[in-house]
C-alpha cells in the first residue's frame, strides 16, 4: 500500500522514514584506479518499501566497500545481504570484476557431498532466483563462465537478463543435460548450477529498453527504463522513476560521451538527479598550487576525454542543463583527481572545487550546485514540493484490449518462475505514455556525509556536505 501526499506527510511529522530515496557511492573512480581514496565503479539505490537494495555497476573491491563503510551517528550501514537486483552500465572490466564475488557472498554456499568437480549439492535449489542481474549482451555468458571456472556451488539462484539491441545474439540458457555432474566448463550455452533462464529484452523501435523491471518504492512504484549512451564500447544507462507521486525520477549514465539517445527517457518530467561522468577535467593554473596538473590545456584534456569515449565537467553540465535536471552528481572521476582526506586537504579540495566550478558554469542552474561523488557519500533524491498533480505513468498495449488487461495485471506482480523458465523466452516491446508534470520551481538539494575519522573512544566525528560544496554541519557522535 503506497501513500498519499497526507498520508506521507503526517508520518513524516511523527519522525517515520516515509520517503527515502537515497543514492550511497561505494566507487567513484574510474578505469585508472582502484586509488587510495576511490574504489572502481559502484553504486547502491536505497529506496525500497522493504529496504532490499539495487546496485549500478560492480566493480573488483566492491564487496569490501561494504566492509569498509565509515560509522556515521545516525546512520544505518547499508548490509550486503540486502542486495536484490544489479544493473550494469556495460562490460568494462572497472564496472563488472566484482559481480563474481558479490554473487558467492549473496547466494548462500552449501556443503559439497560428492568428489571434487562435481555440481551435486546438499539441498535441492529453489526454483526463485536471490539475485537478478540486468545489463548489456555478453553479461549473461561472463557470469556463467566464471562461476563455472571457480567451481562455485551455492543454494541459492541467480538470473541474469539481457537488453539486447537489433544486431546482438542471444546467449541461450540450455539445462545441465540430465545426469551430468560436471560444471561443463567449455559449453557456453548450458547454464550454471545455480543459474536461472534469464530473459533476452530486445530494444523498442525507439532504441529503448521501457519498463524492464520494479519495484515497491516507499511511496510509489519503481519502475526501471534503459537507454543506449555513446561509448567507445556498447553502454546503457538506467531511469529509475516513481509512477506516481511525487514522481521522482532518478537517472544514472554509464560511461559516455554523448547520452543523447536516452534523452526521451530523461524528459516529461526532467530528472530529481542525474549522475553523470566526468572522467577527465583541465585544471585552472590558480587552483593547481603543485602545478601539475594545469599543465595540459582544457583542448588537451577535451581531446583526450573523447579520444576514449569520455567526458569533461563542462559536457555533464551542458547535458543536466539540455535535459533540465534539479541537480547533478559527478561520478567516474579520473585517478589523477583523488578524493580529499579530510576537510583540512586543502590541495584535494581545490582541485574538485575547480573540477565543480566547470560543471556548474556549463550548468548554470538558478538555485542548486553540482556535487562530486566520493566513495561512501549519501545522496538524497527529495520530493519537490512545487509538484501540484500526482502524475501516473499509464502502460499502454499495441495489442487487444484483452492482451492490454492482461498486461497490466501481469504488471503488478513478478512473472512466475514457469515463464522466466523459458529459455526461448523474449519480452515483446511495451510504449507508455509519458505525462507532463507542472513544476514552478526546482527546489531538490542532495545531503552527503563523509566519516572523517573515528576517534578512540568508540565516536565519530564527520561532515555534512550540501550541493553547494561548502561545509555545512560539524558535530561529533557518540
Amino acid at each position: 500500500m503506497y501513500l498519499n501526499a497526507d498520508q506521507f506527510n503526517k508520518r513524516k511529522n511523527e519522525g517515520l522514514d516515509t520517503a527515502k530515496m537515497e543514492v550511497t557511492f561505494l566507487g567513484t573512480c574510474s578505469g585508472g584506479g582502484p586509488t587510495e581514496s576511490r574504489n572502481c565503479s559502484s553504486l547502491v539505490l536505497d529506496m525500497l518499501s522493504d529496504y532490499d537494495l539495487w546496485m549500478v555497476d560492480c566493480a573488483e573491491g566492491t564487496v569490501r566497500q561494504f566492509a569498509q563503510q565509515p560509522h556515521v551517528h545516525g546512520q544505518r550501514p547499508l548490509k550486503i545481504s540486502r542486495v536484490t537486483k544489479v544493473f550494469i552500465t556495460h562490460m568494462h572490466a572497472d564496472h563488472v570484476m566484482g559481480l563474481i564475488t558479490l554473487l558467492r557472498n549473496l547466494l548462500y554456499n552449501t556443503k559439497v557431498v560428492a568428489y571434487p568437480g562435481e555440481v551435486r549439492t546438499e539441498l535441492r535449489l529453489p526454483r526463485q532466483e536471490r539475485v537478478v542481474i540486468f545489463g548489456p549482451a555478453g553479461l549473461r555468458a561472463f557470469v556463467r563462465q566464471n562461476l563455472k571456472l571457480t567451481l562455485t556451488r551455492a543454494v541459492d539462484r541467480y538470473v541474469v537478463h539481457e537488453l539486447l539491441t537489433a544486431g546482438d545474439p542471444i546467449t541461450p540458457c540450455e539445462p545441465i543435460p540430465e545426469g551430468s555432474t560436471t560444471f561443463h566448463p567449455t559449453e557456453l550455452n548450458i547454464m550454471h548450477c545455480c543459474e536461472l533462464p534469464g530473459l533476452d529484452i530486445r530494444a523498442g523501435p525507439d532504441g529503448l529498453w521501457r519498463a524492464v523491471t520494479e519495484g515497491h518504492g516507499r511511496m510509489s512504484k519503481i519502475l526501471v527504463d534503459a537507454g543506449p549512451i555513446l561509448h567507445r564500447d556498447p553502454c546503457i544507462g538506467y531511469v529509475f522513476q516513481e509512477a506516481w507521486y511525487p514522481s521522482r525520477k532518478l537517472v544514472i549514465l554509464g560511461d559516455t560521451y554523448d547520452p543523447e539517445p536516452m534523452i526521451p527517457l530523461c524528459i516529461n518530467p526532467s530528472p530529481s538527479l542525474l549522475i553523470h561522468e566526468a572522467t577527465d577535467s583541465h585544471i585552472s593554473a590558480t587552483a593547481d598550487t603543485e602545478v601539475k596538473l594545469s599543465k595540459r590545456s582544457a583542448e588537451t584534456v577535451l581531446q583526450a576525454a573523447l579520444s576514449k569515449g569520455h567526458s569533461v565537467p563542462e559536457m555533464a553540465g551542458a547535458f543536466a542543463k539540455k535535459i533540465n535536471a534539479s541537480g547533478l552528481v559527478l561520478n567516474h572521476i579520473g585517478a589523477r583527481f583523488p578524493a580529499p582526506r579530510n576537510p583540512s586537504d586543502d590541495h584535494r579540495k581545490r582541485i574538485m572545487r575547480d573540477i565543480l566550478k566547470k560543471a556548474n558554469l556549463a550548468w548554470s542552474h538558478k538555485k542548486n550546485y553540482a556535487v562530486a561523488a566520493f566513495d561512501f557519500c549519501r545522496v538524497n533524491v527529495p520530493i519537490d514540493p512545487e509538484i501540484k498533480e500526482h502524475p501516473r505513468r499509464h502502460e499502454i498495449s499495441t495489442t487487444g484490449a484483452k492482451e492490454k488487461e492482461k498486461e497490466k495485471e501481469a504488471a503488478r506482480r513478478p512473472p512466475p518462475p514457469e515463464i522466466i523458465g523459458n529459455a526461448n523466452f523474449s519480452r515483446s516491446y511495451q510504449y507508455y505514455e509519458d505525462r507532463g508534470v507542472e513544476r514552478i520551481s526546482v527546489n531538490a538539494v542532495a545531503s552527503t556525509s563523509q566519516a572523517v575519522h573515528t576517534p578512540a573512544g568508540g565516536g565519530s566525528e564527520f561532515i555534512e556536505w550540501d550541493l553547494s560544496g561548502h561545509n555545512s554541519k560539524k558535530r561529533r557522535g557518540r
